[in-house]
């Protein structure tokens, strides 16, 4: 399909269309529908809505201003077009200039007071139609155009292709033409083309090219730094638009840009740099928009808020919540940033929110400080979002994504009816771990007790969904290699891939092919994006080494698919000539925080006596001793150098050495001796100190040994420090607050009080003790249980670190008797199983009453492990064999299988001194059937 050569002054209004072409279909149909329904009522229906009817079809149209109904309101959607209105349709198309001096034709009635004739003559020169009858000269202005007429003048206007084969109803002329049109998905293959063109048809037609092939106009262009322009489009998509050009704060720029095939033109003003809104989506966490990009390293500082730079102040009794120290993330474009709070504090009632003027953008532009009042009243109960689970054949594990963040404790799972252990993924994630699941099976998922952190409770309760296993056997697909430096490559895959699987299995080779060594792994974890160090000891000597780089077939995923063959990728490395930088300096309680635009090496050398100073803005004077250049501690990913030294609140200038620091390259390029700002708010003096589990202590027998009724654990919790606010009660009290093996505690389980420290407040006790009951009938194993303890906070709302105790437990649940079958490996054995494994010394045959056909038999077979009688039915210690004499009294075993055995059942005893390993007495009285 080509381009068309026309061109018209309604271009403009239909850039975004793919091809010339389709402009010009477009248009052909806007112009032959508004023209044939005689430009009257408009039609009041919001376009974009999904239509599916003719008259949806047309009311869709109409409000986008594409066609009009007739004088009585209706569309007339049964009736046809004349050629005539054709050849005003294809005039308006295409701009062409009405004729008013020439008469070509000889049809009755065609002269130069004919409305038509303008039209006619303007689409007969440009040769785009022609008359009915050319050797009597009669174009039949007042006769129907028809389907395949209809898609002649398509296909020269379009320059449609011509297909290679045809099958459709149109006449021998116009069987390409139609089939093309029908290739192009424009009119039904089963159409007509012979009959009328109706205008139900060219509806049909105009709205079908609409939603294929109508490009959204612009909304709204914003740009979030110098260089990055987000787009939104009138369909609520996005795009960004990186410009080469950087724009000027305040003057309005036309910028033209290309997407998805389409050129667009729009206006945008970089905007002074500001936070544009706080927002309270739920009751955990804090959004921050800014109308621009901004460092991360200004906000956050390994994934934590830095303090300071956002205060939330609660406001008429609300809870505090810590904002320092708190979870952020950003989203892609760096524009919003989320804050989670820690442990189960929540928002609810009003606070004020302080954005300090801290927070730069990334072109370095000081974000000028942020002050609102926020009130928060989160009464919306989480959903589940999401529930995914991905296998190569099989996994243990599905992942539960929430509307919002939930309380880590108290959810019960359940997926395919069987419990599954709870374990947070993020705050809104959840990882349900359980049996094996089979790739391409659908399983049932159960969620009970689900709560955002303001107490609101899924409604229902439990959740019930479901989750397919999707099957992923791909390999994994390198998506792009990108050097870093001169001598680091970033590799993104399309997954993650296992870590492990790339450590020797990644070769460098030159241009010539030959191996220049393995690249050394410097991505620590599985990951989606590796990064690897080159094993070049240096570059050439022209500063550029260009080669390839080779991926073992054994790179796999974390499924397990491998890349099968080999994969190679072009490199180049260019001679680093950039010393680093500094893009900020923080304080934080881990210090002096440096962090640099690139990695960087520190020279810990003895010899290494640079010093960095610290110089008080108000007083002139150094604060305390120059740092040590050499005493700095750098983070795993080169980028950042910490100090540990105290200051106190002011504005300092600190000054760094030249060489403070190279950066990570061949050419080693020193850092340039700067100063950089430093501000540290004066400390806070309320209560930031968190409380601590002094001791956990399990009881699980009494002081004889034996085994209680009932588990509990005693927890002793205390909150130090001059001016705590005291222990949160409601926290010690709160089952969720408590885990057991990473599972809500068992149904029945309750925390008590039984202790406060001597002089203490008992509605905010500095000191408390708390005792955690667990039924004993939910202990069904004896071994270790770990018991966790992570949701107690103080009053202000500070809350511990997780703390946990591993310890045995014993089990409490009595054996029974659940089965007694016809070994299928020996039709004389009868084999008999518990619900648990019990100790052989303890069955006997006298515990148990054996009728065969009802009446009472005396079994002969002996306590025999399985492996020795019946192979087939595996190492099952908790079941047992035995046999029988034959019924009838002759020699032998009797066949349980015969047609003369019509029941078997077994009974145990009272007085049956059978016990499982950890002691406890079967039940007695219970009947098994075995036939």
């Amino acid at each position: 399909m080509s381009d068309t050569s026309y061109s018209t002054k309604e271009k403009s209004q239909f850039m975004n269309v793919q091809g010339g072409e389709k402009k010009v279909m477009k248009k052909i149909l806007s112009v032959a529908l508004s023209t044939a329904m005689a430009f009257s009522m408009f039609a009041s229906v919001a376009f974009g809505d999904a239509a599916t009817t003719p008259q949806q079809k047309f009311d869709a149209l109409a409000a986008k201003g594409i066609l009009n109904g007739y004088p009585d309101g209706q569309a007339h959607l049964e009736k046809d077009l004349t050629r005539a209105e054709f050849a005003k349709i294809v005039t308006k198309l295409f701009d062409l200039t009405e004729v008013t001096n020439k008469l070509s034709y000889k049809d009755k009635g065609y002269n130069a007071k004919n409305w038509a004739v303008p039209y006619i003559e303007a689409v007969t020169a440009a040769n785009l139609m022609q008359g009915k009858d050319t050797v009597k000269g009669i174009f039949d202005y007042n006769g129907k155009v028809t389907v395949e007429e209809v898609a002649a003048v398509l296909f020269r206007a379009l320059k449609l292709e011509t297909p290679a084969t045809t099958d459709n109803t149109a006449s021998a002329w116009a069987k390409g033409y139609a089939q093309a049109v029908i290739n192009a998905g424009l009119i039904a293959k089963d159409t007509n083309f012979k009959a009328n063109a109706s205008r139900s048809l060219v509806v049909e037609t105009a709205y079908a090219v609409d939603q294929l092939e109508a490009a959204p106009t612009v909304a709204s262009a914003e740009a979030v730094s110098p260089t990055k322009v987000v787009v939104t489009f009138s369909d609520k998509t996005t795009t960004t638009v990186e410009l080469t050009t950087a724009l000027v704060a305040g003057v309005e720029t036309t910028i033209n840009f290309k997407h998805k095939d389409h050129d667009y033109t729009t206006k945008v003003t970089l905007q002074a740099p500001k936070v544009v809104s706080v927002e309270a989506p739920n009751s955990k966490q804090l959004v921050v928009k800014f109308n621009r990009a901004v460092d991360a390293d200004t906000v956050a500082e390994d994934g934590k808020l830095i303090n300071g730079v956002v205060q939330v102040t609660a406001l008429s009794g609300a809870p505090t919540v810590t904002a320092a120290g708190s979870e952020v993330s950003f989203n892609t474009d760096n524009t919003q940033a989320t804050i989670t709070f820690p442990g189960l504090e929540y928002l609810k009632g009003q606070y004020t929110v302080v954005v300090a003027n801290k927070v730069k953008t990334t072109s370095a532009e000081a974000i000028p400080a942020f002050t609102s009042i926020l009130s928060v009243a989160d009464t919306t109960a989480p959903t589940v979002a999401t529930v995914n689970a991905v296998a190569k054949a099989t996994t243990n594990k599905v992942y539960v994504k929430f509307s919002e963040p939930v309380k880590p404790a108290g959810i019960i799972a359940y997926v395919n009816g069987a419990a599954a252990t709870v374990q947070r993924d993020t705050y809104d994630t959840f990882v349900l771990t359980t049996g094996n699941l089979n790739s391409g099976t659908t399983y049932d998922v159960s969620l009970t007790n689900v709560s955002d952190f303001a107490g609101n409770v899924a409604n229902p309760n439990p959740i019930k969904t479901s989750v397919t296993v999707v099957s992923d056997v791909a390999a994994p697909a390198i998506k792009s290699v990108t050097p870093v430096g001169d001598r680091y490559v970033e590799v993104k895959f399309d997954k993650k891939v296992n870590r492990d699987s790339l450590v020797g299995n990644v070769r460098l080779l030159d241009a010539n092919g030959e191996s220049k060594g393995v690249f050394f792994v410097s991505t620590s974890s599985d990951s989606d994006t590796i990064k690897l160090r080159s094993p070049l000891s240096a570059l050439p000597t022209s500063g550029t080494f260009t080669g390839s780089i080779v991926f073992g077939q054994s790179v796999r995923d974390t499924l397990g698919n491998t890349l099968s063959t080999a994969a190679t990728q072009a490199i180049t490395f260019t001679k680093d000539t950039s010393a680093p930088g500094v893009t900020s300096a923080t304080y934080s309680n881990k210090g002096l925080v440096i962090k640099f635009n690139e990695e960087v090496i520190l020279d810990k050398t003895a010899t290494n006596n640079k010093e960095i100073l610290i110089i008080n803005n108000k007083t002139g004077q150094q604060a305390g001793t120059a740092l040590k250049v050499k005493d700095g501690s750098l983070s795993s990913d080169k980028k950042t150098l910490t100090y540990n030294v105290a200051l106190s609140g002011a504005d300092y200038t600190v000054r760094l050495p030249q060489g403070l620091v190279t950066d990570d390259s061949f050419s080693t390029n020193p850092f340039a001796s700067t100063t950089v700002a430093l501000t540290i708010e004066a400390a806070n003096t309320s209560d930031t100190t968190r409380p601590e589990v002094v001791s956990i202590t399990p009881h699980d027998k009494d002081a004889a040994g034996t085994v209680t009724a009932d588990v509990y654990y005693d927890v002793v919790v205390k909150d130090p420090g001059t001016g705590a606010s005291g222990l949160n009660v409601a926290t010690l009290t709160d089952v969720n607050s408590y885990t057991l093996n990473s599972k809500a505690l068992p149904l029945g389980s309750y925390p008590v009080i039984t202790s406060i420290g001597k002089d203490n407040d008992a509605a905010a006790p500095k000191e408390a003790t708390v005792r955690i009951y667990i039924p004993g009938s939910t202990i069904t194993k004896t071994e270790a249980h770990t018991f966790q303890v992570f949701g107690i906070a103080d009053k202000a709302g500070n809350g511990i670190l997780p703390v946990e105790k591993k310890s045995e437990l014993t089990d409490r649940v009595k054996p029974t008797l659940t089965t007694a079958a016809v070994s299928s490996g020996d039709n004389t054995v009868l084999v008999i199983g518990f619900s648990e494994d019990v100790k052989v010394s303890t069955v006997n045959l006298a515990d148990f009453e054996f009728s065969i056909n009802g009446v009472s038999q005396t079994a002969s077979g002996s306590n025999v492990k399985p492996s020795s009688i019946d192979p087939g039915a595996g190492s099952d210690a908790g079941k047992f064999y035995v046999t029988f004499n034959k019924l009838d009294g002759t020699t032998g075993k009797q066949n349980l299988n015969a047609n003369d055995v019509n029941s078997i059942e077994v009974k145990v005893v009272a007085g049956a001194n059978i016990t499982d390993t950890s002691g406890n007495l079967i039940t007695t009285g219970t009947v098994v059937t075995g036939k």
